[in-house]
């Protein structure tokens, strides 16, 4: 009996043993394998996971990258180290390590002047680096609710595009320049919009600023050029250089709040791409075009490259706009298009901001107008021309971005079409620079979103949980007794 009890118990030994080495063996082979393979998101809007663009850049890389967390073993933000592997699950070029950046203070000042915070990241490729802060990965936002008229916070989770962004920063061969002319008044776009100019760095896109009086000419690096929003009119010299770049293929991009009388240069630019402003601000008479205010449009778009990404999921608001028309002396060569639309119910008002009263009135202008419209200028391919173009080769012709309003890009009128506005932008900017493949990965909330369930629904589950569950088990235990007695 001894004997028997002994083998028994030596049988248990050596199974237990075998058991803990299958489990201990099983938990190794799992933790060598890929983070995404292991780790499951579970959050509701996938915060954590790469989208099919993210992969898609990681996988193309060629060249070694190393992603740093900038933390200790203890202090590293798990979800966020997590993240990061599920990159160099893609790609054997992609590597993440820490740096504690007490060992190695001097380690970030390589890449940035900024004070570094913990669980900052750096990507170090061969070309070049990138810093991102934590506070550019985890966002927190204030806005004004126009409804109770009180600031309200949102926090998002940034990583996956600062992330890919500056995958494609350290990895691209070149990076395109676009330069901002300056001398006549422009405003800021910074004091619109606090994050457009990050926007504008995050897609990897260089913004610097350009007198045309001290250069001389437009340099042969630009991308493109901006003209955001002047007060004064441009030069005749500057108009001339301005044109030399349109007939060597270059791109422009213009903004303007009202185009007066005396900047005849600045139509007359435009004239040459078969545009013009129309007299006036735009107001809507159709209750579907425009936000609370008949000042405050809301056009319908057109099909093109720009705003396809937008077209049946988003809405465009532009804030106190200029119409455009074709000019009546427009080139036989020159086609033009709407890209944005007023209805038919849309009349421009000459008093302009002036106005003193909505209602039409004698000598406005009728409507529908474009609000952003697109012209070609075909046969000779060295002096071709778009404004919002529609589909058509994208080679070494001149193109040109005109948008009749400054105000969409203003911050509490983006909030209100969930960011459409500034995708507008972007989209434009990248198109003209002639960006095949744009970054286009929206930030994912972090707000935990509250379940509501109806007065019934609630009551149900209090009826379930309360009383048919209790007692289906009393009823099973009583069998149980019953039969164990029988």
């Amino acid at each position: 009996m001894k004997k028997k009890t002994l083998k028994i118990g030596l049988y248990s030994i050596v199974m237990s043993i075998i058991a803990v080495a299958v489990v201990i063996g099983i938990n190794l082979f799992v933790n060598s394998l890929p983070t995404d393979k292991t780790k499951f998101d579970t959050t509701p809007e996938e915060i954590y996971s790469l989208s099919e663009q993210s992969t898609q850049i990681a996988e193309s890389i060629k060249e070694d990258v190393t992603i740093y967390l900038l933390a200790s073993e203890t202090e590293k933000d798990t979800s966020l180290y997590e993240f990061l592997e599920r990159y160099a699950a893609q790609n054997e070029h992609i590597k993440v390590a820490l740096k504690d950046p007490v060992l190695y203070p001097n380690f970030a000042k390589d890449y940035t002047d900024e004070d570094v915070s913990s669980n900052s990241v750096i990507v170090s490729g061969e070309k070049r680096g990138k810093y991102i802060a934590y506070t550019d990965i985890y966002v927190t936002d204030y806005s004004m609710n126009y409804s109770t008229y009180q600031y309200e916070s949102t926090s998002s989770f940034d990583g996956e595009n600062c992330i890919t962004s500056a995958l494609d920063y350290v990895t691209s061969e070149e990076l395109p320049v676009v330069y901002r002319l300056t001398g006549h008044g422009e405003e800021s776009i910074s004091d619109y919009s606090s994050q457009i100019e990050k926007t504008i760095s995050n897609e990897n896109i260089s913004l610097t600023d350009l007198s045309l009086v001290k250069e001389g000419k437009v340099p042969e690096d630009a991308a493109a050029v901006l003209i955001f929003a002047p007060q004064k009119d441009i030069s005749e010299d500057e108009l001339q250089m301005l044109r030399d770049y349109g007939e060597s293929g270059g791109k422009l991009f213009v903004l303007t709040d009202f185009i007066t009388a005396e900047q005849v240069n600045l139509k007359a630019l435009l004239a040459d791409y078969g545009m013009e402003p129309v007299e006036g601000i735009v107001l809507e008479a159709n209750k579907g075009y425009y936000y609370q205010y008949q000042t405050y449009l809301l056009p319908v778009f057109s099909s093109h490259e720009i705003t396809k990404p937008l077209l049946g999921n988003y809405q465009i608001l532009l804030g106190n706009a200029q119409a455009v028309k074709e000019t009546e002396d427009k080139p036989d060569n020159v086609t033009v298009t709407a890209l944005l639309e007023t209805s038919d119910q849309a009349y421009s008002k000459l008093d302009g901001v002036n106005i003193t009263t909505y209602e039409k009135e004698s000598g406005d202008i009728d409507g529908p107008f474009y609000l952003a419209a697109a012209a070609v200028l075909t046969g000779d391919e060295t002096t071709s021309c778009l404004l919002y173009t529609s589909p058509s080769p994208r080679d070494s012709r001149a193109q040109m971005v005109y948008i009749p309003s400054t105000a969409f890009l203003a911050d509490q009128i983006n909030t209100l079409v969930s960011g459409a506005n500034h995708d507008f932008f972007m989209n434009s900017l990248e198109w003209l620079c002639d960006r095949e493949e744009t970054i286009s990965i929206r930030a994912k909330s972090l707000d935990a979103e509250k379940l509501s369930i109806s007065e019934q629904t609630a009551l149900n589950w209090e009826i379930i949980l309360m009383g048919v569950i209790p007692a289906a088990l009393l009823i099973f235990g009583g069998m149980v007794v019953y039969r164990r007695r029988k």
